[in-house]
C-alpha cells in the first residue's frame, strides 16, 4: 500500500512542479525601469562642438530624436555645473485637472501603480530626448542634458521603459534581444557612443561621477567614480 502511494506522489508532484514553471514563463509581467548616469568632461572645446559630437554620438542607435540648442543670452558660465531632476509628469498633470487627475491615477493603476516620469535639465545647453519602441516588447524613453561649467562639461543621461515579459510572445522577444540586445543593453550602448562621440572631439576622457545600475562598459580610459 505504501509503495502504491509513494509511487503515485512523485508523478503528482513532479506535474505540479512544472505546471508551476510553466506558468511563471508564461505570466506576462509589465515592469518599469529607471537608469542615470552622469559623465564629467574636461575640456576647452566650444559649446557647438561639443553639441555637435554629442548630438552625432545619440544618433548612432536611434531614429527617433527631439533635441533643443537653447539660446544663453545674457548668461555666465558657472563655476559648478547643473544637474538634472526627474520630474512626475503624471502628479504635475493631475494637480492642474482634477478629470485629468482621475484619468491619470487610473492609467498608474493600470501601469503597476507608476507615473509618467521625464527629466527636466533647466540651464543645460543641450538637451535631447531619444525613443525607441518595440511592439509588445518596450517602449524606451532617454533624455540627455548637457551642462557647460567653468572646467568643462557634464552630461547627465536619465532613462525610462517599460518592458513586458512573458507570455506566448516570449519565444520571439529572445529572439529578438538577442539580435539587437535587451532594452538595458540598447541604453548602456546609446549613452556610451555618445559619451565617446564626445571624447573623441574633445580629445579627453570622460569620468563617470554617478549612476545607478553599474554600467557594462565604460568609455575608453575612463574613471570610476562612486555608484
Amino acid at each position: 500500500m505504501y509503495r502504491l502511494v509513494i509511487a503515485i506522489t512523485f508523478p503528482v508532484v513532479a506535474t505540479l512542479t512544472g505546471c508551476a514553471a510553466g506558468n511563471s514563463y508564461l505570466a506576462n509581467r509589465t515592469t518599469t525601469v529607471e537608469m542615470y548616469h552622469i559623465f564629467d568632461i574636461k575640456t576647452n572645446a566650444g559649446t557647438g562642438i561639443v553639441v555637435k559630437a554629442a548630438a552625432d554620438g545619440l544618433a548612432q542607435n536611434t531614429s527617433d530624436i527631439n533635441q533643443v540648442t537653447p539660446l544663453q543670452m545674457g548668461k555666465t558660465v558657472p563655476v559648478e555645473p547643473g544637474r538634472f531632476v526627474i520630474e512626475d509628469v503624471g502628479a504635475k498633470l493631475a494637480a492642474s485637472n482634477a478629470g485629468l487627475g482621475a484619468l491619470m491615477q487610473m492609467g498608474a493603476m493600470q501601469n503597476g501603480g507608476v507615473s509618467m516620469k521625464a527629466a527636466k535639465c533647466d540651464d543645460a545647453v543641450w538637451t535631447s530626448r531619444a525613443q525607441r519602441s518595440i511592439a509588445g516588447s518596450s517602449n524606451l524613453t532617454l533624455y540627455s542634458c548637457l551642462y557647460k561649467y567653468q572646467a568643462g562639461y557634464r552630461l547627465d543621461t536619465y532613462a525610462v521603459f517599460q518592458k513586458t515579459e512573458g507570455g506566448l510572445s516570449q519565444v520571439s522577444r529572445d529572439i529578438a534581444n538577442s539580435l539587437v540586445g535587451t532594452p538595458e543593453q540598447w541604453v548602456n550602448k546609446t549613452i556610451l557612443d555618445t559619451v565617446h562621440a564626445i571624447e573623441n572631439v574633445t580629445g579627453t576622457k570622460a569620468v563617470r561621477i554617478e549612476g545607478q545600475p553599474e554600467l557594462t562598459e565604460l568609455p575608453s580610459g575612463a574613471l570610476v567614480g562612486k555608484s
